[in-house]
């Protein structure tokens, strides 16, 4: 009778069985209050006092910054030329980049090494990247000005990072030649993943090439576009090491190019032509919590719009 109580005791209650999958979820989820909810709420904490950043001085002002937000212009600005790169380099990345992946698709010779230098700029930091094509662009000892002399392009030849006309466009080229090799290899992925029967079918039917690919592959394109789309309009949003190397903190020339990235920089940490007067950490840390906001919402619609369409393809 006792071996049988202690063998009872043993067995696990319904709660144990229903809920015991939880130890198993435990670590990884006290990992990521650690690592992202509790900075998140303290952010947020920070961002309903003036706090400056310096000293210990805080007065609690509610929801304050955030309406303050709602009319800096500054914000608005800065939020347009993310716009603008974001909308460039959509356009560009779904139509060289899907175009490079049909070519490739194609098996050519050497395509392992052509996939490997169309992805090689992935790979390296944007810092590098702004680097280097800062000493490409340089009006005394850059390559881009001689080039177009040589080739009786000389009067394209300009200062690309000071003039406002340019500057812009100067970051959404190296954003789109950083970013190309993404859209290639998803691309690349889609087309591979299209059923050979399928295209067999419809040439049977009589279809040329053209009418192949865009009755028959496009269709399949649908989750590579909704996933580049996404990936896209995120990192354009948090672009900021780019721009930081180009242009510098305040987005130069006369703020041409400053995106939302520069601008919570600049406003929590202060930028190169700013005092410590003009330093609001409290003020940077409500926009970046309101970027992100934001920027979830867009996500989520982005997400359920495209696969809505992937639905209907």
């Amino acid at each position: 009778m006792a071996g049988n109580s202690k063998k009872a005791r043993r067995l696990p209650s319904s709660m144990g069985r229903n809920l015991g999958h939880l130890w198993f979820v435990a670590p990884g989820f006290l990992f990521f209050l650690l690592v992202m909810l509790v900075p998140l709420i303290l952010a947020f904490a920070i961002s309903m006092t003036d706090w400056t950043g310096l000293g210990a001085d805080a007065k609690f002002i509610g929801l304050g910054n955030y309406v303050e937000i709602l009319g800096y212009w500054p914000f608005y600005r800065a939020a347009f030329h993310n716009a603008l790169i974001f909308l460039a380099i959509l356009l560009f990345q779904h139509t060289v980049g899907l175009y490079i992946a049909v070519l490739l698709n194609e098996k050519p010779r050497f395509m392992q090494f052509y996939r490997t230098v169309l992805f090689l700029p992935v790979i390296m930091s944007l810092v590098s990247t702004g680097f280097i094509w800062t000493l490409m662009l340089s009006p005394n000892i850059g390559l881009i000005n001689p080039m177009l002399k040589a080739i009786g392009l000389g009067f394209l030849a300009k200062q690309w990072l000071s003039e406002p006309g340019t500057a812009l466009m100067v970051i959404i080229m190296v954003t789109a030649w950083n970013s190309l090799g993404w859209a290639i290899i998803i691309y690349l992925a889609g087309l591979q993943g299209v059923p050979e029967e399928l295209k067999q079918a419809a040439e049977m039917d009589g279809a040329n090439s053209r009418q192949v690919f865009w009755r028959v592959v496009f269709p399949q394109l649908s989750p590579a576009f909704t996933a580049l789309t996404v990936l896209t309009f995120i990192g354009t949003f948090r672009t900021f090491d780019v721009v930081y190397v180009l242009t510098g903190p305040l987005g130069a020339p006369n703020f041409a190019t400053d995106v939302l990235g520069t601008l919570i920089y600049r406003t929590a940490f202060g930028g190169s032509s700013f005092s410590s007067a003009d330093i609001r950490f409290a003020f940077g840390v409500a926009m970046a919590l309101l970027m992100m906001i934001v920027m979830a919402v867009i996500v989520q619609l982005l997400i359920r719009m495209l696969r809505s369409r992937e639905i209907e393809s």
